[in-house]
């Protein structure tokens, strides 16, 4: 427990950044990404050729920012596993348990489980996250690289210098239009990248939504966004929030 009162300290700034910078950066990918695939002519009036210009310039810097957020993620997570909280990430007996009684609470069948699990013993958290975040993360992981590597075969043919980063980038895009080619011999590899990336793009969009919903249809799931934004720290005496583990 921390010293503020009886708060438990749950994130740490550099989780709390992480969190921002992915929600923000993914937010605004849909939005920018929608605006270059479906908003290119009905929105060129407004816009103009410019401001195309400058949106798809945004895009790919938000790309930049959720590479650094999941680069950020993965740090997080070896500091977990170093510290011996790698349950927090690695889905167990009890997340599934926990799962099953979620699903039944949206049938009135139980109580919704608790966002948090912590061992007060140990000094330290069983799992931080609410029972359908661990399959949602390893979920996105295959998401991510979907979009980061059809992104990059979308862009490379655009740009002809990418400094000392040339070399990569070749490689990525071969690597991408091989895999694509060998599964879908008889179409443009191209044009399977781009619709791969859409694809992904309308999961995220289901995601940001699910995950919105989650977080702030349950008045005491608020406790999770202060933990998650700003604050850091949880309170065990919200029970229906935090499970505290003797």
């Amino acid at each position: 427990m921390s010293e503020k009162g009886n708060l438990i300290h749950r994130y740490g700034v550099n989780e709390i950044v992480q969190h921002w910078l992915h929600m923000l950066s993914v937010v605004l990918l849909i939005i920018t990404g929608f605006i270059i695939y479906y908003g290119a002519g009905w929105l060129d009036p407004l816009i103009g050729e410019f401001g195309r210009a400058w949106v798809r310039e945004l895009h790919l810097w938000l790309a930049v920012v959720l590479l650094f957020a999941w680069i950020l993620l993965a740090y997080n997570i070896l500091l977990h596993l170093v510290e011996g909280k790698i349950n927090a990430y690695l889905i167990t007996k009890d997340d599934i348990r926990r799962m099953k009684k979620t699903l039944l609470n949206y049938v009135g069948k139980s109580d919704y489980e608790p966002f948090s699990v912590y061992n007060e013993s140990e000094k330290k958290h069983e799992t931080m996250h609410a029972p359908f975040w661990k399959p949602f993360i390893m979920i996105e992981s295959i998401f991510i690289l979907i979009v980061f590597l059809t992104g990059i075969s979308m862009w490379a043919p655009t740009i002809t210098d990418f400094g000392i980063l040339t070399p990569l980038i070749q490689w990525i895009d071969a690597l991408t239009l091989t895999v694509i080619g060998f599964l879908a011999p008889t179409q443009s590899a191209l044009g399977v990248a781009r619709t791969l990336h859409i694809l992904a793009a309308w999961y995220f969009v289901f995601e940001v939504i699910y995950h919105a919903w989650i977080n702030l249809a349950d008045p005491k799931s608020w406790e999770y966004v202060k933990a998650m934004f700003y604050r850091g720290t949880e309170d065990p005496n919200k029970n229906s929030y935090t499970e505290i583990k003797k």
